[in-house]
């Protein structure tokens, strides 16, 4: 995968951090979360009979957070059957076949006219209300 399909699939789209040093933390964490996921998925596939690069990441990411509060809360006995189910769910996510497909890599959704929030929200609500009230 490409650094574009990553930051689609992890919805890094926006990273919310200012300076330089935040953004490299955020984007290693980014890769972290990736590797671990890849990680769960190369999992699944050893215990079955598919290659790991023909499992959906993104249907690996939804039923692992579908899982999260199960596995969380889960005893110690509970959790090497949850753990089997989970990789089994994840080993059944296969990607059908489709030769010569390709995807642009474009947002469909346009974005929104409001102008970005440059003061306070404190100052912006005070100033919404005294046009208001001069307005009235």
């Amino acid at each position: 995968m490409d650094l574009r399909s990553i930051k689609a699939d992890m919805g890094m789209g926006i990273l919310r951090t200012q300076s330089a040093s935040m953004v490299d933390k955020e984007i290693a964490v980014y890769l972290l979360a990736y590797n671990l996921v890849c990680a769960l998925m190369v999992r699944a596939a050893a215990g079955s009979d598919v290659a790991a690069r023909a499992l959906s990441f993104k249907g690996t990411i939804q039923l692992f957070l579908a899982f999260e509060q199960q596995l969380r809360f889960a005893g110690r006995r509970s959790i090497g059957t949850m753990t089997a189910h989970l990789l089994g769910g994840i080993s059944l996510l296969r990607l059908p076949v489709r030769p010569g497909r390709v995807e642009p890599h474009a947002i469909k959704r346009r974005p929104k006219s409001h102008p970005l929030l440059t003061i306070t929200r404190e100052v912006a609500r005070h100033n919404i209300r005294k046009s208001r009230e001069n307005a009235a």
